[in-house]
């Protein structure tokens, strides 16, 4: 019998023709159990067997080590992979807090500036009647343009917020359920500045219209 290929392959290859040749062998008449197999033909695939196994269990060695390294392998780039992609949502995550409390800021600002406007307005209302009148009226539709804007922004701003909270929550559940309370709360502290900043233009325009009745009592 000609085996070619190596040496795991032939070890195999006469396992099986030894399993055929038994499987195949003429049974005794005494036992059953017994067969009648050709003695030279076991000896020499035994021999065969026993040139060939070293080499065969130092190939089996060798890709037992192969294919251990390459777990290892995989497993580290993996690693690496999983590593790389939470520092990234971690930095976006970052980045997107950092838009929002700049958008805060930027609101308070806004309500800041028109609580101002609204007691100068006041002031000059009272020495220079309907000229600064018309022009607290400007700086008032100046300002609601500009919390308008600002709302704007800060929709911009949380569709960012958004877009690195689900990557995120790609990555880790835990690190999901942490940035929907964050935007829960930005949410309510953006509502209590725009209502804050709504409450001041209705004071304003309430001001005004009792300044413009005063000024019309006097005439």
């Amino acid at each position: 019998m000609a085996i070619n290929g190596n040496s795991v392959e032939q070890c195999l290859a006469i396992v099986r023709e030894l399993t055929e040749t038994v499987d195949t062998a003429r049974k005794t008449l005494i036992n059953s159990d017994a067969c009648v197999v050709s003695r030279s033909l076991l000896q020499e695939r035994l021999k065969q067997l026993d040139d060939l196994l070293p080499e065969a269990l130092r190939q089996a060695e060798q890709i037992i080590r192969e294919d251990a390294a390459i777990r290892a392998q995989t497993a580290q780039d993996c690693n690496e992979a999983l590593t790389g992609a939470q520092n990234r949502a971690k930095q976006m995550i970052a980045d997107a807090l950092t838009q929002v409390s700049q958008a805060q800021a930027d609101v308070k600002k806004a309500a800041e500036t028109a609580q101002r406007t609204v007691q100068e307005a006041q002031q000059r209302a009272q020495d220079e009647g309907n000229r600064i009148i018309q022009q607290a009226n400007q700086e008032a539709a100046a300002i609601r343009a500009k919390a308008e804007q600002d709302r704007d922004e800060l929709v911009s701003h949380e569709n960012v917020y958004r877009v690195a909270t689900v990557e995120a929550e790609e990555l880790r559940e835990s690190t999901r359920k942490e940035l929907s309370q964050i935007r829960q709360n930005t949410f309510d502290y953006l509502d209590n500045v725009m209502g804050e900043v709504d409450r001041c233009l209705t004071s304003l325009s309430n001001d005004i219209r009792m300044e413009r009745g005063e000024l019309n009592n006097h005439r």
